[in-house]
């Protein structure tokens, strides 16, 4: 049987730790990484499940990515999290192939509800 993976990118703080625990209680490999080329190397080299990346820091690198893993890995479901409400970023992180786009004003936390919902269901 093959293991869930989830990858975060630049996500910190509370909701990363839930993340965590949730990777525990569930038994899914998180991978977390806060630098850019790291981020990029992982996806291409391991391709996670789930994708879960902070978008409005670096805008251009950012949705480039996302359309690279959405146009090369269709298995991987990818959630967009805005830091600012942004309604035009938001609606082109939906046009580049996210799944789900969390901005404010919809709470972070639904983050956790969110990866437990999109993570393949294994079998034994």
């Amino acid at each position: 049987m093959q293991q869930a993976q989830v990858q975060i990118y630049g996500l910190e703080g509370v909701i990363a730790e839930r993340l965590r625990e949730l990777a525990l209680a569930q038994r899914f490999w998180l991978r977390e990484t806060s630098q850019f080329a790291a981020c990029r190397n992982l996806v291409q080299t391991s391709p996670p499940s789930v994708f879960v990346f902070v978008l409005g820091r670096d805008v251009e690198k950012e949705l480039s990515l996302l359309e690279q893993v959405h146009a090369s890995l269709p298995g991987t479901k990818v959630i967009a999290v805005g830091e600012a409400d942004n309604p035009a970023l938001a609606g082109l992180a939906w046009d580049l192939g996210a799944a789900y786009v969390l901005f404010p004003p919809t709470p972070r936390d639904r983050l956790v509800e969110l990866v437990l919902h999109l993570l393949p269901r294994m079998s034994a």
